[in-house]
Protein backbone atom coordinates (compact mmCIF):
# COMPACT_ATOMS: atom_id res chain seq x y z
CA UNK A 1 0.00 0.00 0.00
CA UNK A 2 1.31 3.09 -0.87
CA UNK A 3 1.95 5.84 1.66
CA UNK A 4 -0.76 7.70 -0.48
CA UNK A 5 -3.59 5.04 0.21
CA UNK A 6 -2.47 4.53 4.03
CA UNK A 7 -3.02 8.36 4.49
CA UNK A 8 -6.51 8.36 2.57
CA UNK A 9 -8.20 5.35 4.34
CA UNK A 10 -8.59 6.87 7.59
CA UNK A 11 -9.68 10.67 5.83
CA UNK A 12 -12.32 8.49 4.30
CA UNK A 13 -12.87 6.62 7.44
CA UNK A 14 -13.43 10.02 9.58
CA UNK A 15 -15.28 11.65 6.07
CA UNK A 16 -18.02 8.47 6.45
CA UNK A 17 -18.11 8.95 10.18
CA UNK A 18 -18.58 13.01 9.75
CA UNK A 19 -21.32 12.00 7.39
CA UNK A 20 -23.46 9.61 9.87
CA UNK A 21 -22.82 12.92 12.59
CA UNK A 22 -24.03 15.56 10.31
CA UNK A 23 -27.48 12.95 9.76
CA UNK A 24 -28.02 12.46 12.95
CA UNK A 25 -27.58 16.13 14.12
CA UNK A 26 -29.66 17.57 11.31
CA UNK A 27 -32.68 14.97 12.06
CA UNK A 28 -31.83 16.48 15.76
CA UNK A 29 -31.37 20.43 15.94
CA UNK A 30 -32.67 21.15 12.62
CA UNK A 31 -36.33 19.54 13.26
CA UNK A 32 -36.07 20.23 17.47
CA UNK A 33 -37.39 23.98 17.51
CA UNK A 34 -39.82 22.94 15.14
CA UNK A 35 -41.35 19.95 17.20
CA UNK A 36 -41.01 21.86 20.30
CA UNK A 37 -42.43 24.86 19.30
CA UNK A 38 -44.71 23.95 16.86
CA UNK A 39 -45.96 20.54 18.20
CA UNK A 40 -45.03 20.36 21.86
CA UNK A 41 -46.26 23.59 23.02
CA UNK A 42 -43.25 25.65 24.12
CA UNK A 43 -41.57 28.88 23.16
CA UNK A 44 -39.08 29.57 20.02
CA UNK A 45 -36.96 30.92 23.59
CA UNK A 46 -37.64 28.31 25.98
CA UNK A 47 -36.35 25.85 23.30
CA UNK A 48 -33.09 28.53 22.61
CA UNK A 49 -32.72 28.40 26.17
CA UNK A 50 -32.71 24.56 26.48
CA UNK A 51 -30.17 24.75 22.71
CA UNK A 52 -28.02 27.32 24.52
CA UNK A 53 -27.72 25.26 28.20
CA UNK A 54 -26.59 22.00 25.77
CA UNK A 55 -23.93 25.03 24.51
CA UNK A 56 -22.68 25.84 27.45
CA UNK A 57 -21.89 21.90 27.84
CA UNK A 58 -19.93 22.58 25.08
CA UNK A 59 -17.47 24.39 26.70
CA UNK A 60 -16.92 20.94 29.15
CA UNK A 61 -17.45 18.46 26.41
CA UNK A 62 -14.23 20.54 24.59
CA UNK A 63 -11.85 20.91 27.40
CA UNK A 64 -12.76 17.30 28.21
CA UNK A 65 -12.14 16.31 24.42
CA UNK A 66 -8.52 18.14 24.03
CA UNK A 67 -7.87 16.71 27.25
CA UNK A 68 -8.94 12.91 25.90
CA UNK A 69 -8.10 13.34 22.56
CA UNK A 70 -3.98 14.23 23.70
CA UNK A 71 -4.31 11.40 26.22
CA UNK A 72 -2.43 8.12 25.43
CA UNK A 73 -5.11 6.47 27.78
CA UNK A 74 -7.80 7.46 25.47
CA UNK A 75 -6.07 9.11 21.93
CA UNK A 76 -8.12 10.05 19.51
CA UNK A 77 -9.92 6.45 18.98
CA UNK A 78 -11.65 6.21 22.44
CA UNK A 79 -12.87 10.17 22.44
CA UNK A 80 -14.35 9.47 19.11
CA UNK A 81 -16.07 6.52 20.67
CA UNK A 82 -16.93 8.41 23.91
CA UNK A 83 -18.49 10.99 21.75
CA UNK A 84 -21.00 8.50 19.90
CA UNK A 85 -22.12 7.01 23.06
CA UNK A 86 -23.40 10.56 24.70
CA UNK A 87 -24.93 11.69 21.36
CA UNK A 88 -27.13 8.22 21.09
CA UNK A 89 -28.10 8.76 25.06
CA UNK A 90 -29.07 12.73 23.67
CA UNK A 91 -30.95 11.86 20.48
CA UNK A 92 -33.35 9.27 22.82
CA UNK A 93 -33.45 11.46 25.88
CA UNK A 94 -34.83 13.83 23.08
CA UNK A 95 -37.48 11.66 21.95
CA UNK A 96 -39.08 10.88 24.92
CA UNK A 97 -38.67 14.72 26.24
CA UNK A 98 -42.15 16.01 27.04
CA UNK A 99 -41.11 18.82 29.10
CA UNK A 100 -38.51 21.62 28.93
CA UNK A 101 -35.87 20.37 31.64
CA UNK A 102 -35.39 17.14 30.04
CA UNK A 103 -35.03 18.68 26.70
CA UNK A 104 -32.49 21.01 28.29
CA UNK A 105 -30.61 17.37 29.84
CA UNK A 106 -30.73 15.72 26.16
CA UNK A 107 -29.13 19.15 25.03
CA UNK A 108 -26.41 18.99 28.03
CA UNK A 109 -25.24 15.55 26.51
CA UNK A 110 -25.24 16.14 23.10
CA UNK A 111 -23.55 19.25 23.63
CA UNK A 112 -20.41 17.72 25.70
CA UNK A 113 -20.49 14.78 23.09
CA UNK A 114 -20.10 17.63 20.26
CA UNK A 115 -17.17 18.44 22.27
CA UNK A 116 -15.39 15.43 22.20
CA UNK A 117 -16.18 14.65 18.61
CA UNK A 118 -15.30 17.60 17.03
CA UNK A 119 -11.91 17.95 19.01
CA UNK A 120 -11.21 13.93 18.43
CA UNK A 121 -11.91 13.54 14.93
CA UNK A 122 -10.17 16.73 13.65
CA UNK A 123 -6.78 15.71 14.95
CA UNK A 124 -7.03 12.39 13.53
CA UNK A 125 -7.09 14.39 10.10
CA UNK A 126 -4.28 16.44 11.42
CA UNK A 127 -2.37 13.55 12.50
CA UNK A 128 -2.53 11.74 8.74
CA UNK A 129 -2.23 14.67 6.36
CA UNK A 130 0.66 16.97 5.36
CA UNK A 131 0.16 20.82 5.66
CA UNK A 132 -0.41 20.97 1.86
CA UNK A 133 -3.18 18.07 2.21
CA UNK A 134 -5.06 19.28 4.70
CA UNK A 135 -7.35 22.03 3.14
CA UNK A 136 -8.36 19.61 0.34
CA UNK A 137 -8.69 16.71 2.94
CA UNK A 138 -10.90 18.79 5.64
CA UNK A 139 -12.89 19.79 2.31
CA UNK A 140 -13.62 16.27 1.56
CA UNK A 141 -14.92 15.96 5.18
CA UNK A 142 -17.25 19.15 4.63
CA UNK A 143 -18.51 17.31 0.96
CA UNK A 144 -19.91 14.16 3.65
CA UNK A 145 -20.66 17.15 5.82
CA UNK A 146 -23.14 18.56 3.38
CA UNK A 147 -24.65 15.20 2.10
CA UNK A 148 -25.24 13.82 5.89
CA UNK A 149 -26.84 17.55 6.55
CA UNK A 150 -29.23 17.67 3.11
CA UNK A 151 -30.16 13.75 4.01
CA UNK A 152 -30.80 14.52 7.38
CA UNK A 153 -33.31 17.56 6.88
CA UNK A 154 -34.56 15.76 3.74
CA UNK A 155 -35.57 12.76 5.49
CA UNK A 156 -36.23 14.85 8.52
CA UNK A 157 -39.43 16.23 6.63
CA UNK A 158 -40.53 13.04 5.95
CA UNK A 159 -40.61 11.66 9.62
CA UNK A 160 -42.22 14.46 10.77
CA UNK A 161 -45.16 13.52 8.68
CA UNK A 162 -45.06 10.03 9.09
CA UNK A 163 -44.03 9.44 13.04
CA UNK A 164 -46.05 10.52 15.81
CA UNK A 165 -45.61 11.90 18.48
CA UNK A 166 -43.57 14.09 16.43
CA UNK A 167 -40.77 13.89 18.92
CA UNK A 168 -40.22 10.06 18.72
CA UNK A 169 -38.66 11.13 15.14
CA UNK A 170 -35.45 11.61 17.04
CA UNK A 171 -35.38 7.70 17.92
CA UNK A 172 -33.68 8.17 13.65
CA UNK A 173 -31.35 10.15 14.81
CA UNK A 174 -29.76 7.84 18.04
CA UNK A 175 -29.57 4.92 15.41
CA UNK A 176 -27.54 6.91 13.46
CA UNK A 177 -25.46 7.57 16.06
CA UNK A 178 -25.62 4.01 16.65
CA UNK A 179 -24.20 3.22 13.41
CA UNK A 180 -21.00 6.13 13.79
CA UNK A 181 -20.14 4.44 17.28
CA UNK A 182 -19.82 0.95 14.89
CA UNK A 183 -17.91 2.58 12.19
CA UNK A 184 -15.13 4.26 15.31
CA UNK A 185 -15.02 1.13 16.91
CA UNK A 186 -14.02 -1.02 14.15
CA UNK A 187 -12.85 1.25 11.45
CA UNK A 188 -10.34 3.89 13.42
CA UNK A 189 -7.05 3.22 14.35
CA UNK A 190 -5.41 5.15 16.91
CA UNK A 191 -3.49 8.04 15.06
CA UNK A 192 -2.12 9.99 17.90
CA UNK A 193 1.62 8.28 17.77
CA UNK A 194 1.87 9.73 14.42
CA UNK A 195 1.23 13.19 15.65
CA UNK A 196 3.66 12.71 19.04
CA UNK A 197 6.07 10.24 18.06
CA UNK A 198 8.93 13.10 18.49
CA UNK A 199 7.76 15.07 21.12
CA UNK A 200 5.87 14.72 24.08
CA UNK A 201 4.65 18.06 25.97
CA UNK A 202 3.21 17.67 29.80
CA UNK A 203 -1.04 18.69 29.53
CA UNK A 204 -0.35 21.29 31.63
CA UNK A 205 1.97 23.19 29.81
CA UNK A 206 0.69 22.14 26.45
CA UNK A 207 -2.57 24.14 27.43
CA UNK A 208 -0.88 26.78 28.76
CA UNK A 209 0.87 27.19 25.59
CA UNK A 210 -2.09 26.90 23.13
CA UNK A 211 -4.31 29.87 25.58
CA UNK A 212 -1.13 32.30 25.34
CA UNK A 213 -0.61 31.94 21.26
CA UNK A 214 -2.22 35.61 20.68
CA UNK A 215 -3.16 34.32 16.96
CA UNK A 216 -5.35 32.01 17.98
CA UNK A 217 -6.62 33.81 20.65
CA UNK A 218 -7.55 36.52 18.10
CA UNK A 219 -9.11 33.81 15.57
CA UNK A 220 -11.42 32.57 18.34
CA UNK A 221 -13.05 35.87 18.23
CA UNK A 222 -13.81 35.88 14.58
CA UNK A 223 -14.56 32.34 14.85
CA UNK A 224 -16.92 32.83 17.77
CA UNK A 225 -18.78 35.31 15.07
CA UNK A 226 -18.80 32.47 11.99
CA UNK A 227 -20.11 29.82 14.61
CA UNK A 228 -22.67 31.77 15.58
CA UNK A 229 -24.05 32.56 11.67
CA UNK A 230 -24.70 29.14 11.50
CA UNK A 231 -26.22 28.60 14.36
CA UNK A 232 -28.51 30.91 13.60
CA UNK A 233 -28.74 29.47 10.10
CA UNK A 234 -29.35 25.85 10.93
CA UNK A 235 -31.51 27.02 14.43
CA UNK A 236 -33.39 29.49 14.18
CA UNK A 237 -33.80 30.32 10.00
CA UNK A 238 -36.06 27.64 9.01
CA UNK A 239 -38.53 28.73 11.71
CA UNK A 240 -38.69 31.97 10.55
CA UNK A 241 -39.02 31.09 7.25
CA UNK A 242 -42.17 29.00 8.36
CA UNK A 243 -43.88 31.39 11.10
CA UNK A 244 -42.72 34.79 9.28
CA UNK A 245 -42.48 33.99 5.40
CA UNK A 246 -44.94 31.52 5.81
CA UNK A 247 -43.36 28.98 3.77
CA UNK A 248 -44.64 25.15 4.07
CA UNK A 249 -42.48 23.18 6.38
CA UNK A 250 -42.10 21.05 3.51
CA UNK A 251 -40.57 23.90 0.92
CA UNK A 252 -38.32 24.71 3.74
CA UNK A 253 -36.97 21.92 4.16
CA UNK A 254 -36.54 21.28 0.34
CA UNK A 255 -35.22 24.35 0.74
CA UNK A 256 -32.51 23.68 2.86
CA UNK A 257 -31.24 19.92 1.70
CA UNK A 258 -31.17 21.37 -2.23
CA UNK A 259 -29.89 25.40 -1.78
CA UNK A 260 -28.03 25.39 1.17
CA UNK A 261 -26.53 21.60 2.09
CA UNK A 262 -26.69 19.97 -1.08
CA UNK A 263 -25.41 23.06 -3.45
CA UNK A 264 -23.02 23.33 -0.65
CA UNK A 265 -21.78 19.77 -1.16
CA UNK A 266 -21.26 20.01 -5.23
CA UNK A 267 -19.59 23.52 -4.54
CA UNK A 268 -17.09 21.75 -1.88
CA UNK A 269 -14.33 20.78 -3.60
CA UNK A 270 -14.34 23.48 -6.88
CA UNK A 271 -14.55 26.45 -4.38
CA UNK A 272 -11.51 25.49 -2.04
CA UNK A 273 -9.55 24.83 -5.25
CA UNK A 274 -10.83 28.56 -6.43
CA UNK A 275 -9.21 30.03 -3.51
CA UNK A 276 -6.37 27.88 -2.91
CA UNK A 277 -3.96 30.38 -4.23
CA UNK A 278 -5.03 32.65 -1.21
CA UNK A 279 -3.99 32.47 2.20
CA UNK A 280 -5.74 31.13 4.84
CA UNK A 281 -6.56 34.24 6.29
CA UNK A 282 -7.72 36.04 2.90
CA UNK A 283 -10.25 32.96 2.41
CA UNK A 284 -11.96 33.78 5.89
CA UNK A 285 -12.56 37.15 5.20
CA UNK A 286 -13.71 36.94 1.91
CA UNK A 287 -16.34 33.91 3.53
CA UNK A 288 -17.22 36.45 6.35
CA UNK A 289 -17.87 39.29 3.90
CA UNK A 290 -20.06 36.38 2.46
CA UNK A 291 -21.94 36.00 5.21
CA UNK A 292 -22.69 39.97 5.50
CA UNK A 293 -23.88 39.49 2.50
CA UNK A 294 -26.44 36.68 3.01
CA UNK A 295 -27.74 38.34 6.47
CA UNK A 296 -27.99 41.22 5.17
CA UNK A 297 -29.97 39.83 1.89
CA UNK A 298 -32.29 37.96 4.45
CA UNK A 299 -33.62 41.65 6.65
CA UNK A 300 -34.30 43.23 2.76
CA UNK A 301 -36.77 40.72 1.00
CA UNK A 302 -38.82 40.10 4.29
CA UNK A 303 -41.60 42.27 2.88
CA UNK A 304 -42.05 39.30 0.17
CA UNK A 305 -44.17 37.18 1.63
CA UNK A 306 -43.88 33.32 0.98
CA UNK A 307 -41.03 34.64 -1.72
CA UNK A 308 -39.10 30.97 -2.56
CA UNK A 309 -36.81 32.28 -4.79
CA UNK A 310 -35.85 35.18 -2.33
CA UNK A 311 -35.11 32.60 0.26
CA UNK A 312 -33.51 30.55 -1.94
CA UNK A 313 -31.29 32.91 -3.03
CA UNK A 314 -30.39 34.00 0.32
CA UNK A 315 -29.63 30.01 1.21
CA UNK A 316 -26.94 30.28 -1.59
CA UNK A 317 -25.17 32.96 -0.38
CA UNK A 318 -25.00 30.88 3.28
CA UNK A 319 -24.18 27.93 1.04
CA UNK A 320 -20.88 29.50 -0.71
CA UNK A 321 -20.07 31.33 2.79
CA UNK A 322 -20.03 27.83 4.54
CA UNK A 323 -18.06 26.10 1.83
CA UNK A 324 -15.39 28.58 2.35
CA UNK A 325 -15.55 28.74 5.97
CA UNK A 326 -15.07 25.18 7.41
CA UNK A 327 -12.02 23.31 6.16
CA UNK A 328 -10.22 26.83 6.06
CA UNK A 329 -10.87 27.06 9.54
CA UNK A 330 -9.72 23.16 9.98
CA UNK A 331 -6.37 23.92 8.27
CA UNK A 332 -6.01 27.17 9.66
CA UNK A 333 -5.67 25.67 13.28
CA UNK A 334 -3.78 22.65 12.37
CA UNK A 335 -1.27 25.57 10.53
CA UNK A 336 -1.13 27.04 13.96
CA UNK A 337 -0.80 23.92 16.30
CA UNK A 338 2.39 21.60 17.17
CA UNK A 339 1.41 18.20 16.50
CA UNK A 340 1.68 17.18 20.53
CA UNK A 341 -1.12 19.97 21.18
CA UNK A 342 -3.76 19.41 17.92
CA UNK A 343 -6.09 18.19 20.92
CA UNK A 344 -5.69 21.51 22.87
CA UNK A 345 -5.21 24.20 20.17
CA UNK A 346 -8.19 22.20 18.64
CA UNK A 347 -10.66 21.74 21.54
CA UNK A 348 -10.00 25.77 22.38
CA UNK A 349 -10.97 27.07 19.22
CA UNK A 350 -14.07 24.48 18.89
CA UNK A 351 -15.22 26.68 22.28
CA UNK A 352 -16.42 28.95 19.35
CA UNK A 353 -18.92 26.39 18.93
CA UNK A 354 -20.45 25.85 21.95
CA UNK A 355 -20.10 30.09 22.71
CA UNK A 356 -21.80 29.99 19.16
CA UNK A 357 -24.74 27.66 19.62
CA UNK A 358 -25.09 29.86 23.07
CA UNK A 359 -25.29 32.81 21.72
CA UNK A 360 -27.47 32.01 18.45
CA UNK A 361 -30.25 30.10 19.37
CA UNK A 362 -31.13 32.38 22.38
CA UNK A 363 -30.97 35.13 20.76
CA UNK A 364 -32.34 33.97 17.57
CA UNK A 365 -35.01 32.69 19.58
CA UNK A 366 -36.01 35.74 20.98
CA UNK A 367 -35.89 37.45 18.01
CA UNK A 368 -38.82 35.03 16.46
CA UNK A 369 -40.74 36.03 19.86
CA UNK A 370 -40.73 39.63 18.60
CA UNK A 371 -43.06 41.09 16.71
CA UNK A 372 -41.92 41.37 12.73
CA UNK A 373 -40.42 44.50 12.69
CA UNK A 374 -37.81 43.87 15.14
CA UNK A 375 -37.18 40.66 13.83
CA UNK A 376 -36.32 41.75 10.36
CA UNK A 377 -34.12 44.56 12.06
CA UNK A 378 -32.15 41.56 14.42
CA UNK A 379 -31.10 40.22 11.18
CA UNK A 380 -30.01 43.39 9.23
CA UNK A 381 -27.86 43.31 12.76
CA UNK A 382 -26.37 40.34 12.46
CA UNK A 383 -25.18 41.39 8.93
CA UNK A 384 -23.39 44.23 10.04
CA UNK A 385 -21.47 42.17 12.95
CA UNK A 386 -19.34 41.13 10.13
CA UNK A 387 -17.59 44.10 10.19
CA UNK A 388 -16.27 43.83 13.19
CA UNK A 389 -15.26 39.71 11.64
CA UNK A 390 -13.52 41.24 9.01
CA UNK A 391 -11.09 43.96 11.00
CA UNK A 392 -10.33 41.28 13.23
CA UNK A 393 -9.16 39.44 10.50
CA UNK A 394 -7.06 42.13 9.67
CA UNK A 395 -5.49 42.16 12.28
CA UNK A 396 -4.55 38.78 12.42
CA UNK A 397 -3.45 38.92 8.77
CA UNK A 398 -1.05 41.35 10.12
CA UNK A 399 0.64 39.41 12.94
CA UNK A 400 0.65 36.43 11.02
CA UNK A 401 3.14 38.41 8.51
CA UNK A 402 5.05 39.36 11.11
CA UNK A 403 5.11 35.58 12.77
CA UNK A 404 6.31 34.27 9.30
CA UNK A 405 9.16 37.21 9.13
CA UNK A 406 10.09 36.43 12.25
CA UNK A 407 10.72 32.79 11.46
CA UNK A 408 12.25 33.53 8.12
CA UNK A 409 14.91 35.66 9.82
CA UNK A 410 16.05 33.05 12.12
Amino acid sequence: MSDRSAISQPVLIQAVGRGLYQLGSAILLFYMPIVFVNYAGLTATQVGLAVGGGSIAGFIGNFVGGAMTDSAQLGRKGTLIGASLLSITAALITAFAPTLPLLLVANVFFGVGTGLYWTAADAAVMDVTTSEERQSAFSILAVLDNIGLGLGTLGGAWLLKTIHPENRMFTIAAAVFGLMLLLFTIGVRETRDLATEHESVDGLTGWKTAVTDSRLITYLIVNTLFITYIALVNSNLPLYLINFQHIAEGSVSNLFTFGYVGLGALLQVPVIKLISSFSYIKSLMISTAIWGLGFTLLALWHPIDGALIAALTTLIVFAIATVIYKPTSAAWIAELSPPSLRGAYTAIAYQCWAIGYFIGPIFGGWALDQPANITHTFWLMVGSSSIVGLIVLQILNQRQTKAIAAMEAE
